[in-house]
């Protein structure tokens, strides 16, 4: 057996394990990225789904049996290879002449460079035990297969000692270790967990789908509920894409190929003064992907913003590339905004990625040029999108609102259709003036499409008659349909206000039989219904004091007739004036 020995500080372990990945997730997106480093074509992940890991109790957390399980079928590693590459924390892998920047057989571009992913399950669990095979398939006392090592770890172990920090580790050698297994590959068994939940299976694999944008014909994810048994409702699910639907015509590509970086509009015509990337001390730096509009408002925080993938690995997620308030479709920008955008180069030379892959060091000088690009761009979408935007919320509007529907029973007899078509003209408009939220609210909409179809007769009366007054001979026919118009746009006058009277009567009949109702409530019908008191009345001014009134008549006063009038204050002591309602001539 191999002598494994860990060299780590072990407040390394606390900081970049426990500190760093407390997201189940984010755990495994770091181990499933090993095993794409490792050339696995298959990847599975074994769970207990939508199931909580532990309890809390007033004795403190205590483990509920479950274990997570993420096998591949990559390359693996020896017993020597687990001691020289898996237990040194920190080593620069791509710089590693034994290793190298591409995979070993698929020459992928490698997601790993720090080396510490391997202690992310920390931040989850306190036993990582890993059992891997690799090398080249031998043959040992007739036993044929792939040199095995099995190693355990505990957190406990690693971090227990306070007196020495500095002091190496020796794992748990396992049982599978010195043995040949039939199979290259790795597997690593997490246990004894931290009060964590593991989200449903379509979740999670929705979450692992958005951390990785690789598209190959040799790598798939499936996830495994390892609380059910096959056959069962949810027992499996394969990892897809992370699809996300996008507003037609708002969509810009980018791409570099043969020599050539181009920007492509929603049109497929290049755009001018935009690259698929930026320049920055007379190096290029290249962007491939894709920023355009959501069809749907954000369905969790997923989908916000533009996902930026280095390696195929996600590196941040940026909102609008911390673009300041105040620029052209900012409000859908700031709520429809989705992408995908690939930059390898982000931690070739420089690393510009924080170590949790949260985000990107903005604050950097090429993350700071990357930012600028990005800004110029949220800009540029903002300004395409505004009526691909419109349009979408006017047709949300016209679905909500059956407008169609009721402009046509509103209008039967509108035998020329000017009327109808007026009216969802009109209601067109207003749909494009506001968001795809507005046009969801029923209350919204119905007020509106009401008003568009109250306006339509009068629109058209006025157009017929302009018409008809650049005419040098106006036809009979005409003189008719304006007469027609005429009698439309007065019945639909006359039904709104009966429509509004019944309205107000409803809810003075509700307050009159409510025993709780309050003098403010009537004041305030009464208020924006004077015909209640006197059919002839009607609010000129509603909410303004009696000192307002007084000063405003004195003003008025002296302005008509030039003399000067003064109006002493109402001072009736316990006493005070609800309204003041004034009858025009």
């Amino acid at each position: 057996m191999t002598d494994y020995t860990m060299r780590i500080s072990r407040l390394t372990v606390d900081k970049l394990g426990v500190k760093l990945y407390d997201k189940v997730s984010a755990v495994i997106a770091e181990l499933v990225a090993n095993s794409y480093d490792a050339d696995a074509t298959k990847v599975r992940i074994h769970a207990p789904m939508n199931h909580y890991l532990a309890t809390k109790t007033k004795q403190g957390v205590k483990d509920k049996g479950f274990c997570i399980c993420i096998e591949d079928d990559g390359h693996g590693m020896t017993p020597d290879e687990m001691q020289k590459f898996f237990l040194v924390v920190g080593a620069e892998r791509r710089s590693d002449a034994k290793r190298g920047d591409l995979s070993r057989k698929y020459k992928r571009k490698v997601m790993g460079r720090k080396g510490v992913g391997k202690l992310a399950p920390f931040g989850i669990c306190r036993i990582i035990e890993i059992i891997s095979s690799g090398g080249k398939l031998i043959t040992e006392n007739g036993q044929s297969g792939y040199h095995t090592s099995h190693i355990v770890l505990d957190y406990d172990g690693i971090t227990g000692d306070q007196s020495n920090l500095e002091q190496n580790y020796p794992p748990t050698v396992g049982s599978d270790d010195g043995t040949l297994k039939p199979s290259h590959g790795t597997k690593v068994i997490l246990k004894n967990f931290n009060y964590r939940r593991v989200p449903d299976i379509e979740t999670l694999a929705r979450q692992i789908a958005q951390r990785f944008g690789i598209r190959s014909s040799n790598w798939s994810i499936e996830l495994l509920d390892n609380t059910k048994t096959p056959g069962d409702d949810d027992h499996s699910r394969e990892v897809g894409e992370f699809d996300i639907t996008y507003m037609p015509d708002t969509k810009i590509s980018f791409r570099n190929s043969a020599g050539k970086s181009e920007a492509i509009g929603p049109d497929g015509e290049i755009i001018e003064n935009l690259s698929a990337g930026f320049e920055h001390d007379s190096n290029f730096y290249p962007l491939n992907g894709w920023i355009a509009y959501s069809k749907q408002p954000y369905k969790d925080e997923l989908m916000v913003g533009v996902r930026i993938y280095c390696r195929g690995k996600i590196a941040a997620q940026t909102h609008i590339f911390n673009q300041k308030a105040g620029f052209t479709g900012e409000h859908n920008i700031r709520s429809y905004l989705i992408g995908q955008l690939s930059a390898d180069w982000l931690d070739e030379e420089e690393d510009l990625i924080q170590t949790d892959r949260r985000d990107i060091l903005w604050s950097d000088e090429l993350g700071s040029a990357f930012q600028e690009w990005g800004q110029k761009v949220v800009k540029l979408v903002g300004n395409m999108s505004r009526d691909p935007t419109r349009k979408a919320a006017a047709e949300i509007f016209f679905e909500t609102g059956k407008v169609e529907e009721r402009v046509k029973k509103a209008y039967p007899s509108d035998s020329d259709g000017h009327i109808r078509q007026q009216a969802i003209q009109l209601a067109n408009r207003f749909g494009r003036t506001i968001n795809r939220d507005e046009a969801k609210n029923l209350e919204v909409v119905n007020g509106l499409v009401d008003l568009s179809i109250q306006l339509a007769p009068h629109i058209t009366l006025d157009d017929k008659m302009r018409e008809a007054a650049e005419r040098e001979d106006t036809p009979l026919a005409m003189l008719s349909a304006i007469l027609r118009t005429a009698r439309f746009a007065e019945l639909a006058s006359f039904g709104r206000i009966a429509s509004d009277r019944i309205r107000v009567m409803d809810r003075l009949e509700e307050l009159k039989d409510n025993e709780d109702t309050q003098e403010d409530s009537l004041q305030k019908l009464i208020e924006d219904a004077p015909w209640l008191v006197n059919p002839e009345w009607a609010p000129v001014t509603t909410n303004q004091t009696l000192r307002t009134l007084r000063d405003e008549f004195e003003k008025f006063y002296k302005k008509k007739t030039g003399k000067t009038i003064s109006l002493t204050d109402f001072s009736t002591p316990g006493k005070r004036p609800d309204f003041v309602l004034r009858t025009l001539p």
